[in-house]
């Protein structure tokens, strides 16, 4: 006679609970990790718009100079405009009016996520070469914008 009971082992039921367990963890980290990625991503676009809006901002401050009036430096990197000038101090890029004091930062800052690591300018002959470079903080991406300004003669 075979003496039969029903239900589950104590066995069966471990290996469900166990199964449930890695079902629970794998579908809350796979929005974890979405998330991560996505504020990686969001950080990136902005430190890319930001380096395009200065580059575009110090653009529309020299197009219209004269040759003239434009001046650069290297320490610490300056670009010089008539009595207004754009440099760069520790990992952030300021642009300063005639009055004296500097305006808000123009890219960087505490509350971004980058830095701006160089900022070059060289002048030969009627051309102005500026060279921006901006990286992360929290990795080691790192952004490079070059454009080539021709002032007015």
């Amino acid at each position: 006679m075979k003496n039969r009971t029903s239900g589950f082992t104590l066995v069966e039921l471990m290996v469900v609970v166990l199964l449930v367990g890695l079902v629970a963890l794998v579908s809350t980290q796979i929005p974890l990790f979405s998330l991560s990625s996505w504020r990686k991503g969001t950080e990136r676009l902005r430190m890319q718009r930001d380096a395009n809006y200065a580059m575009i901002r110090i653009q529309r401050k020299l197009r219209p100079a004269n040759l003239s009036d434009i001046s650069t430096s290297d320490s610490p990197p300056t670009l010089g405009i008539g009595d207004e000038s754009f440099f760069l101090e520790e990992d952030e890029l300021f642009y300063q009016t005639s009055g004296g004091t500097p305006e808000e930062p123009v890219i960087g800052g505490a509350d971004a996520p980058f830095d701006v690591t160089s900022f070059d300018v060289v002048s030969s002959d009627d051309i102005i070469n500026i060279v921006l470079t901006l990286k992360m903080k929290r990795e080691s991406v790192q952004t490079t914008l070059r454009t080539t300004v021709k002032p007015r003669n």
